[in-house]
């Protein structure tokens, strides 16, 4: 076991077993099953196709004492890509796969926190950078200033392993975040943050196609630019129109100063409505653009057959007829940022989704 990966460890350990004596509480169970039918259409050299999709996951938390807890999470996928927990439906009916997509430890104070193992992103994000499926692996940490009658600030440090190797050669990357949350009156809320994400990508020899996703790679087989990612979030919520119909505008830019060229990515979203009440309904309409090299497409989303050098219309409806159950149809309509071919390509996805 190597020095880092035995520090995390000692430190899992040391937090479960600190209070074990002090308040503790039962496990408690929590999961979810979606169904999905995704239709995508011809373009850029890809044929038109149809397929089912399913995805099961079941939590589980752990508190031995208030200010820790310790989680651990099964969920259908291949586990050899961290951008999803989706299974298709196929290979003449063979069983689905399932794997501990998370297993962390917390301990969260008022003003700080820390995790450690395979947590859940403890990062603001968009999928522009960051699928929501990616559980980094390593240890973060959070200190919390300020109280929500006024300005909040959040610093979130990040230190995630990519790929453990001996012989000096691991792959990680360290990583930091501030947020500000500053309300600006009854109706309105701004917050915003500001991340530098710093990639030491040494050795690739474990990876394969799904890691590099349109990354531009040397005759070698290497990454061609480096990736240190400035990333700028900011989010306005607007509560005038009523209850049921929070107005959201969400803006995200990323660059990557490790890149010489196609080191740009942005994105924005309006969303109208909520979704967490029986009866609510949210409507979505987003844009976004994606450079060859602007992000690590190993982790950003898989929403579309594109993972970089994209720029995609999204609009999406949900809905929650009944306590429990979540309905969502979203289309993707896309095409390449630069290529000679730029044919637009969509993708329509239907869910249906229950929780317990």
């Amino acid at each position: 076991m190597s020095g880092r990966s035995g520090l995390l460890v000692s430190l899992g350990l040391c937090l479960a077993g600190a209070g074990h004596a002090q308040n503790a509480t039962g496990p408690r169970f929590s999961g979810d099953f979606r169904v999905r039918y995704e239709r995508t259409t011809e373009g850029n050299g890809l044929p038109a196709f149809d397929r089912e999709v399913v995805r099961f996951r079941i939590g589980m938390t752990y508190a031995p004492r208030e200010d820790i807890t310790i989680r651990a999470r099964l969920a259908t996928g291949d586990p050899n890509d961290p951008n999803s927990t989706d299974v298709t439906l196929t290979s003449f009916v063979n069983d689905l796969t399932m794997s501990l997509d998370a297993a962390s430890v917390e301990m969260v104070r008022p003003h700080w926190a820390a995790f450690a193992g395979k947590f859940y992103n403890p990062l603001q994000s968009t999928e522009l950078v960051w699928d929501g499926d990616v559980n980094p692996q390593g240890a973060a940490g959070r200190v919390v200033v300020g109280d929500k009658a006024s300005v909040t600030g959040t610093l979130t440090g990040l230190y995630s392993i990519i790929v453990q190797q001996a012989n000096d050669s691991t792959s990680d990357m360290a990583g930091a975040q501030l947020t500000v949350g500053t309300p600006s009156g009854k109706k309105w809320k701004v917050s915003g943050s500001a991340g530098y994400y710093d990639y030491h990508l040494r050795s690739l020899a474990s990876a394969d196609a799904g890691d590099f996703r349109g990354n531009r790679l040397d005759a070698n087989g290497a990454y061609v630019s480096d990736f240190n990612l400035f990333d700028v979030l900011v989010t306005l919520d607007y509560a005038g129109l009523g209850e049921r119909y929070p107005l959201r505008l969400v803006g995200d830019y990323v660059h990557n100063s490790g890149a010489d060229d196609l080191n740009t990515g942005w994105g924005a979203d309006v969303f109208l409505g909520r979704a967490s009440r029986p009866g609510d309904l949210r409507f979505r309409y987003g844009y976004g653009v994606a450079e060859t090299d602007a992000i690590l497409a190993a982790f950003s989303h898989d929403n579309i057959t594109l993972a970089v050098n994209y720029e995609n219309h999204t609009l999406a409806v949900d809905a929650v007829p009944l306590a429990g159950l979540f309905l969502n149809a979203t289309v993707y309509h896309y095409r390449p940022h630069e290529a000679a071919v730029r044919d637009f390509q969509t993708r329509v996805r239907l869910n249906a989704m229950v929780t317990f």
